[in-house]
C-alpha cells in the first residue's frame, strides 16, 4: 500500500468515526473547498453547500456507519477510492457505494469529488 493510499484510508476511517460521534464538522473537515458531491438527489458544489445539506437532514442521516475500502488507486497527484458503506439507522438500514477522489492541497489530502449511490432494497 502506498503512503498516499494509507493516508486516504486513515481519512476515510476518521470520517467514519466522526459520523458515528455525530460530529458533522469533523466529518466535513477532510473535504476540499471546491468539492463536488453527486447523489441520487443531485449535485452539491462546495464544502459550505455540503455542510448545509448535511445540516438540513443530519437527523435523518445519523446512525452507525461502517465502511469497507474495496479498491484504491494511487495516481500520484490524486487517489481514487471505491468504498462500500452500511448505515444502521432508526428508520432502517441503508447501504451503498461511493467513488471518492482525494487530492493534495498544501500537503494535506482532501476529498475533492464524491459520487455516492445507495443500494436499492
Amino acid at each position: 500500500m502506498s503512503d498516499a493510499i494509507a493516508a486516504v484510508s486513515a481519512i476515510i476511517q476518521a470520517q467514519c468515526a466522526a459520523w458515528n460521534n455525530a460530529d458533522l464538522e469533523g466529518f466535513v473537515s477532510y473535504v476540499g473547498q471546491d468539492v463536488i458531491y453527486v447523489t441520487d438527489h443531485g449535485l452539491v458544489r462546495g464544502r459550505e453547500a455540503l455542510l448545509e445539506a448535511y445540516r438540513g437532514d443530519w437527523r435523518d442521516k445519523g446512525g452507525e456507519l461502517t465502511v469497507a475500502i474495496e479498491e484504491a488507486i494511487d495516481h500520484g497527484a490524486s487517489v481514487t477510492v471505491v468504498v462500500q458503506f452500511w448505515l444502521q439507522e432508526s428508520s432502517g438500514p441503508r447501504s451503498g457505494w461511493s467513488l471518492l477522489t482525494f487530492a493534495q492541497n498544501e500537503g494535506r489530502w482532501e476529498l475533492i469529488a464524491d459520487a455516492t449511490l445507495r443500494s436499492r432494497s
